[in-house]
């Protein structure tokens, strides 16, 4: 190749890159794109001034013409002006911003902010997300001066939104409902583990009921029915079927509600129960007959129709249903499949 067909080549390559910058606005990039010695033809020149980055009268160390803005660290990028922030485009034409590239100061966040909304718009982006961790959330009112409304918040971080199109916004909402788990854990002896709670709206009651928790983040009912199971009883034992799922509105914070009562099984019936100090009174094994018989629940339909099919499952009148842990589109991603027994088998 010769070195006017290299030159013609590379000057290309940075014309493109140029007008692809204009979109992320990264400084550190284009200045590894002005290499010294490279003289750019001036046939190409007007093509490079189009995309507003260019100037003729200025060189990069040596002869080779180059973007204005590299001319000295602390200019703005003539055409783009403040950087815009850095992210990644999502699979619905909208852009995530990452975290990282957040800057610390407000101004330079509602500048950079608002570049990157004038480009995101020309881009036809729909759906904007920004987090905003806790250590930086001085930058939230900029987001919202700039229409960004709250989608949901965690320990860590306050998540931000703006949909951009003025068409009707689809971005999802933020999770809808908690998940709890109850555990019939019944002994060879046809004995069911129940607990009194130390607090909460049956504290005091007298009340002797299943163990019940919320599932955790990134925890299967399964799992979680284990885990409450083990705290708050000292008890081992392992799922075996889903009996019911109850769902129910306005619930915590207005969120809905959905329940998975499980059974499971203990892996020892000679262990030791021990009454979870934080959280229980009392521990104990219940004869089924006492648990069916419950006045509590006698005068509850759901609850009552509840009991029913714990005392069902029990007796072997009813299998409940089954959960399997399964690949679904990606090889490294198990999902929990609950299903039938008279399901074909999985």
């Amino acid at each position: 190749m010769t070195a006017v067909h290299y030159r013609f080549c590379y000057a290309t390559v940075v014309c493109r890159a140029l007008t692809s910058l204009r979109i992320c606005g990264n400084r550190s990039t284009l200045l590894t794109l002005c290499k010294p010695n490279v003289a750019l033809p001036a046939q190409l020149l007007p093509s490079l001034q189009r995309t507003g980055l260019w100037a003729s009268h200025r060189s990069c160390r040596s002869h080779s013409a180059v973007p204005a803005a590299l001319a000295s660290t602390t200019e703005s990028l003539p055409g783009i002006g403040a950087q815009m922030l850095l992210g990644r485009a999502d699979a619905y034409e909208g852009f995530i911003v990452s975290a990282d590239d957040l800057p610390s100061t407000s101004d330079e966040f509602d500048s950079r902010l608002q570049q990157s909304l004038q480009d995101w718009q020309k881009s036809g982006k729909k759906g904007i997300w920004i987090t905003v961790p806790a250590e930086k959330s001085q930058l939230i009112p900029v987001a919202v001066q700039h229409r960004f409304t709250f989608h949901h918040a965690e320990k860590g971080y306050v998540m931000l939104t703006r949909w951009l199109p003025t068409t009707e916004d689809t971005l999802p909402p933020n999770a809808s409902h908690q998940v709890g788990v109850g555990a019939f854990v019944v002994n060879s002896k046809k004995e069911v583990l129940v607990v009194q709670e130390r607090f909460g709206p049956l504290k005091g009651s007298g009340v002797w009921k299943m163990p019940t928790g919320l599932v955790l983040a990134g925890e299967d009912i399964t799992e979680a029915a284990e885990r409450e199971v083990l705290e708050e009883t000292g008890l081992e034992a392992t799922f075996e079927a889903v009996l019911a799922i109850r769902q129910s509105h306005k619930a915590a914070f207005g969120k809905s509600d959905m329940f998975f009562a499980v059974a499971l099984k203990p892996v020892d019936d000679s262990q030791k129960l021990v009454a979870q100090a934080t959280e229980v009174d009392g521990v104990k094994w219940m004869p089924l007959e006492e648990y069916a018989s419950n006045p509590f629940s006698a005068t509850k339909p759901l609850y009552n129709k509840l009991v029913q099919q714990c005392v069902a499952y029990a007796n072997g009148t009813y299998t409940g249903m089954k959960a399997s842990s399964m690949n679904s589109e990606r090889a490294d991603r198990v999902e929990l499949l609950v299903h039938g027994t008279d399901s074909p088998k999985l």
